[in-house]
């Protein structure tokens, strides 16, 4: 079957169109995180963890959106046991991370880095409150 030339020219403007469009979202940065399925899905597994890891549906819809995915994607974190859904009295879920998607995904080491930073910054700035030129703010 032989493809007409005009055909040819149509497939091909709408090729360069799509391939312009990607090119556009790489310069602006957006597909990185939309290409990279697994960093998406650690990023939004790590906002549940943080909020409490628990999580109501409409905030996790929002957080999808923002995210360029869908309500699939629940089902597909339940699947892999990276996520659970519990239905609440009077209707309604919520949304928590498993131990899992903790240990798999990391999700508490960056809590952990943030910790560490924080404590050694307090105890510089402790040392620093109390200190002799510090002192001299005190009386103002």
């Amino acid at each position: 079957m032989a493809v007409s030339s005009t055909d040819l020219k149509e497939s091909i403007t709408a090729l360069r169109r799509i391939l312009d469009g990607l090119e556009s979202k790489l310069d602006s940065g957006e597909a990185g995180e939309q290409l990279d399925p697994y960093t998406r899905r650690r990023g939004i597994l790590q906002e549940i963890y943080w909020s409490q890891n628990s999580m109501n549906r409409e905030d996790l819809m929002a957080l999808l959106a923002e995210r360029g995915t869908n309500y699939a994607w629940i089902g597909q974190q339940v699947k892999k046991q990276y996520l659970i859904v519990t239905d609440l009295p009077g209707g309604g879920r919520r949304y928590s991370v498993t131990r899992k998607a903790v240990r798999d995904e990391r999700l508490d080491q960056d809590r952990l880095e943030t910790d560490r930073f924080s404590r050694l910054s307090m105890e510089s700035f402790a040392e620093d409150w109390d200190s002799e030129e510090d002192s001299v703010y005190d009386g103002l």
